[in-house]
């Protein structure tokens, strides 16, 4: 199955929306790792919220989302570029085999950054307290925050599937004729009918099913269907300007110590680079500055 997001609007609404599914990307990622139960979950909503906020702030290069605590979530990381390629991981700092997930526990006194980082421009990261009982409400408070746009998301995830609904309010430059009462009843409306949606509906409809559901009485257009696929970005080239980072020395006493070769295995996607005693002395040989003679 093709994991897709589409945008839709409302004609006659100031707000904006999108919609989106993961089933093999989710499901690729999260067997990476053998995650239990609940913690796939929890990366699942992570993932599914990274790729709609892609979609809506839209800039060329990639939005990471960020979670970090010293309670169960020692890091949680998911990253999503324009191109629809997603990738992530989760680091806990204990077991939770069976156990359910309970945010608030899992995440208490952590806090979440989402970063901005386009391919030409500055980059930019937000960061806010983890303190709301589900992630969706976390990336609610942070756009409230942010943007001061109201924001309604609801994610909805079981072992195999993903799938995420965002609204929210257009920006007022965007809605001249419309006063601003008239417009935060025009969201709390969508809001509203957005939250009777059943997780049961949510997984096993399709996106215009979805919309037809909750919003037959609203004049809304579906937009094409944009793909989300996993994909991660690490490779040879990218290990090696890492080794590059160590001080020489260090780096022959590693590949030493190690019996002669390391080993770097990719977070992300368990991919293995292993680089031979000679592939290192290659690498410090062709980062050695030269002796010019004038």
């Amino acid at each position: 199955m093709s994991d897709t997001i589409q945008r839709f609007t409302f004609a006659k609404l100031p707000i904006r929306g999108e919609v989106i599914t993961l089933e093999q990307s989710y499901q690729t990622i999260v067997e990476q790792h053998q995650y239990p139960k609940a913690e796939r979950q929890l990366l699942g909503q992570a993932l599914a919220a990274n790729a709609l906020m892609a979609e809506i702030i839209k800039i060329k290069g990639k939005i990471a989302l960020q979670l970090q605590s010293p309670s169960t979530v020692k890091l949680l990381l998911t990253e999503c570029d324009h191109q629809g390629h997603i990738r992530g991981l989760m680091h806990t700092n204990e077991s939770n085999d069976g156990s359910e997930l309970n945010f608030p526990n899992w995440t208490q006194n952590g806090q979440m950054a989402i970063t901005i980082e386009p391919e030409e421009g500055q980059r930019y990261q937000g960061v806010v307290p983890l303190e709301n009982q589900n992630l969706a409400e976390c990336l609610e408070d942070y756009f409230a925050r942010s943007e001061q746009l109201p924001t309604s998301i609801q994610l909805y995830v079981n072992d195999n599937k993903v799938t995420g609904l965002f609204l929210q309010a257009l920006p007022a430059n965007s809605q001249q004729d419309i006063s601003p009462e008239d417009k935060a009843g025009a969201f709390e409306h969508v809001k509203t009918l957005a939250e009777t949606l059943e997780a049961n509906e949510a997984l096993n409809l399709s996106h215009q099913e979805i919309l037809y559901r909750l919003f037959h009485q609203d004049e809304v257009t579906l937009y094409p269907e944009k793909s989300i696929e996993f994909q991660c970005s690490c490779s040879r080239q990218r290990n090696e300007r890492a080794l590059s980072t160590i001080e020489p020395s260090e780096l022959v006493n590693m590949v030493k110590e190690s019996g002669g070769q390391l080993e770097l295995i990719c977070d992300f996607c368990s991919s293995k680079e292993v680089f031979s005693e000679d592939d290192i002395m290659t690498l410090l040989s062709s980062n050695a500055p030269s002796d010019s003679v004038n």
